[in-house]
C-alpha cells in the first residue's frame, strides 16, 4: 500500500496538539527567600553572626608572643603569614572569662582597612545563612556589654543570632587603646 503525501505542517501541528495534551504544565514561579550570609560563631555562651566582608580569614589559635605593658584581653602578637597580627580574646575584651585555648578556639582576621588585629573566639561555628523576612531588631532582652557591637539578630531554629558588627568593633576607641 503506497501512503499517501503528509504535510509537514499538518504533521507538526498534530505533535502540538497531542504533546500539549500530555504536559504537566510549568512549574509555578516561587518567590525565593533572600538570604543573609555571615561567619557564625560562639562568644562564651552567645551565638553571633558577622558580615562575610568582615572577616577576612579564620584560623585555628596560632602560637601568641605576650606584649607587656597592655591591657588583659591583649593576648599579644602573633605571625599570621608574615604579617605581625595583635591579638584581641574577644570575650575578655567583654568581660567575660578568657577563651580558653583549646582545638574549638578560633581567631578571627579582621577584614578592617589598615588595621592588622585578629579576634580570638570560643568556636566558628561555619557560614550561617538567614532569611532576611526574619531577622528580629528587638534585642532589648539583651543586658549584655556585646550588645553595643549588635546591629541586629536572627532567630533560627529557636537561637539567637546576632548580628555583630567588626567594624564598629575596630573604631571604638576602647578597643583601639590597648595600653595598661
Amino acid at each position: 500500500m503506497v501512503q499517501a503525501h503528509i504535510d509537514p505542517i499538518d504533521l507538526l501541528r498534530r505533535m502540538q496538539q497531542e504533546s500539549l495534551q500530555h504536559t504537566h504544565g510549568l512549574p509555578q514561579e516561587v518567590e525565593a527567600a533572600v538570604l543573609w550570609s555571615g561567619v557564625g560563631f560562639r562568644l562564651a555562651d552567645m551565638h553571633l553572626v558577622s558580615p562575610l566582608d568582615q572577616v577576612a580569614e579564620v584560623l585555628p589559635a596560632p602560637g601568641i608572643t605576650p606584649v607587656p605593658g597592655v591591657k588583659p584581653w591583649v593576648k599579644g602578637v602573633a605571625n599570621i603569614r608574615g604579617n605581625l597580627m595583635t591579638i584581641i580574646d574577644l570575650a575578655q575584651y567583654f568581660g567575660k572569662p578568657p577563651v580558653f585555648v583549646d582545638d574549638m578556639a578560633r581567631i578571627m582576621v579582621l577584614g578592617v582597612a589598615e588595621l592588622h588585629a585578629a579576634v580570638l573566639v570560643n568556636d566558628v561555628l561555619g557560614l550561617r545563612h538567614f532569611d532576611e523576612e526574619l531577622e528580629r531588631q528587638d534585642l532589648s532582652g539583651i543586658n549584655d556589654p556585646v550588645l553595643a557591637n549588635l546591629t541586629g539578630a536572627f532567630l533560627h531554629e529557636n537561637v539567637l543570632w546576632g548580628v555583630f558588627d567588626m567594624k564598629s568593633l575596630a573604631d571604638s576607641l576602647t578597643f583601639r587603646h590597648v595600653a595598661a
